[in-house]
């Protein structure tokens, strides 16, 4: 085990540990909220092709997704989901 500054313990492995935890939270929250979309999406009977599945889970950033959970209780089709409007 290392000792001093750059042990586990120590500040900078502290600050990177703080920086991994939050990183690792924000990206379960955002997986969540896709899979929640994807369920409510496929349960209103929204089809979904393969690319608009990847497009929502691997390019959906926060701003879009709040954007498609605002309008999928209420689009008709996955075009008006992703509509620039």
């Amino acid at each position: 085990m290392t000792t001093g500054y750059w042990s586990e313990n120590g500040p900078i492995a502290r600050e990177h540990y703080s920086k991994g935890q939050e990183l690792g939270r924000e990206e379960g929250r955002r997986e969540g909220r896709v899979s929640i979309l994807l369920e409510i999406l496929a349960n209103r009977g929204i089809p979904l092709s393969d690319a608009d599945i990847k497009y929502i889970t691997f390019y959906g950033n926060s701003t879009k997704i709040d954007t498609w959970a605002d309008r999928c209780l209420t689009v008709a089709s996955a075009e008006e989901l992703f509509a620039k409007n």
